[in-house]
């Protein structure tokens, strides 16, 4: 994947760049940013550090089923009910005090906050921030679970999987390789046509046992290779 566009582009493009490379169809919604205060209720905004992080907000788009055959999709403003699609954002971040990179619980809040605004469709929310040094991007990706009580419509935000400081400049391969994974095919045995079968796929690929597998695996890999080559002074 060409993380080096949102080096060289703005967010907004880069994000439908990437989009395209991970081969979504995806019927976008805005290309003029906004702000947190403007997309979330005044419930769901809080007036705390976390949110006051959030710069701009970029309403990107939808993947649902009318997407993926070619055709406009539902009026995400007039979804009342549980509805098979998910919305994309783009969030830039401020920098922290001290030249700080935002926490993973500050990044799940922000998460959280979308996912309860839009309770009726997932939403997936893509970071940029940066440090003194580099510019980084995340992936949020929230579980979504059907309410216990009968009377409450739409699902609720469950636990929230975070692929977090990826380097825009120099990726960690772990990170490279997840973000490959996102991938979808639309041939072959495993073709994803349809928002069900992209939503099922993602949330194995988000899962947090196989991201913390597949980092552990890295690590792994890199004590048994520095104890045969590195010797310390």
């Amino acid at each position: 994947m060409k993380l080096n566009h949102f080096k060289e582009i703005k967010f907004l493009p880069a994000i439908k760049a990437l989009l395209k490379e991970l081969q979504l169809p995806v019927n976008y919604i805005s290309d003029e940013p906004t702000t947190a205060q403007e997309i979330l209720s005044p419930i769901t905004y809080k007036d705390n550090e976390t949110f006051r992080l959030i710069n701009d907000v970029y309403f990107v788009g939808m993947v649902d089923d009318a997407a993926f055959e070619g055709n406009p999709s539902f009026d995400h403003t007039k979804i009342k009910s549980d509805y098979d699609g998910i919305l994309f954002f783009g969030v830039e971040l401020n920098n922290r005090d001290n030249n700080l990179l935002p926490t993973r619980t500050q990044l799940a809040d922000i998460a959280r906050a979308f996912n309860r605004e839009y309770r009726f469709t997932p939403v997936v929310v893509v970071y940029k921030y940066s440090d003194d040094e580099q510019e980084y991007i995340a992936f949020a990706n929230v579980e979504r679970t059907k309410y216990k009580q009968e009377w409450l419509e739409g699902e609720k935000a469950g636990k929230v999987s975070l692929l977090r400081d990826i380097s825009i400049e120099r990726p960690h391969r772990g990170h490279e390789e997840i973000i490959d994974e996102l991938k979808i095919s639309s041939s072959g045995k495993k073709a994803i046509r349809s928002f069900d079968a992209l939503y099922k796929y993602w949330q194995e690929v988000f899962s947090v046992n196989i991201l913390n597998k597949k980092f552990y695996q890295e690590l792994s890999n890199w004590y048994f290779w520095a104890i045969k080559n590195v010797v310390l002074c």
